[in-house]
């Protein structure tokens, strides 16, 4: 697949990159190549005043997760995880292990979507190089003690992402989106 920015928590489940610059967007699909899949998530839904996506927010406990389910195998794969995915969860927040462990999935719909996927990254990781922690064999620290590669740091580094739903009959449904703040925009 060709070159492109794209977080490396989903890169084995890319069907198509849709738009290749920033915002990153790409189609979605399960290991077994199948496109049509279920959405589930752990957060609140909100509707902010003069959008017509709604919101994925962390409760006032946990961060919010969104998983995509393929319907025929049953397959599970996190699109985004509140507690380690993008820029805030990787240098600014932290989360005990018991407050992400048991987070109950609900269903945003009982229908099945074609996902699209949109990635933004608005932070200059070059520009900003000095700013972060390094360890001895050139990684970058995280906030949570790990550490990772810098080229992944850029990729996994995102500020938000956005998920755009077209239903089996080919209806666009509107956006979801998710903000990595623990209350509701």
């Amino acid at each position: 697949m060709e070159n492109f920015k794209c977080p490396s928590w989903l890169k084995a489940h890319i069907k198509d990159v849709v738009h290749k610059d920033n915002p990153v967007v790409v189609s979605l699909c399960s290991s077994s190549g199948s496109e049509h899949l279920e959405l589930k998530f752990f957060g609140e839904l909100t509707k902010v005043l003069g959008e017509d996506a709604l919101y994925i927010v962390s409760t006032l406990d946990n961060p919010a997760l969104v998983v995509a389910k393929d319907p025929q195998t049953g397959e599970l794969f996190v699109i985004f995880d509140g507690a380690c995915h993008g820029y805030n969860n990787m240098f600014c927040d932290e989360y005990e292990p018991m407050m992400v462990e048991h987070r109950q999935l609900e269903f945003y719909s009982q229908a099945r979507f074609r996902i699209l996927a949109e990635f933004g990254y608005s932070i200059d990781y070059e520009d900003e190089k000095d700013e972060y922690e390094f360890d001895d064999e050139g990684n970058t620290i995280l906030i949570n003690g790990t550490t990772m590669p810098w080229e992944q740091v850029k990729t996994d580094g995102i500020d938000y992402f956005a998920l755009y739903l077209i239903d089996e009959q080919g209806q666009k449904i509107p956006p979801v989106r998710t903000t990595n703040s623990l209350f509701k925009p």
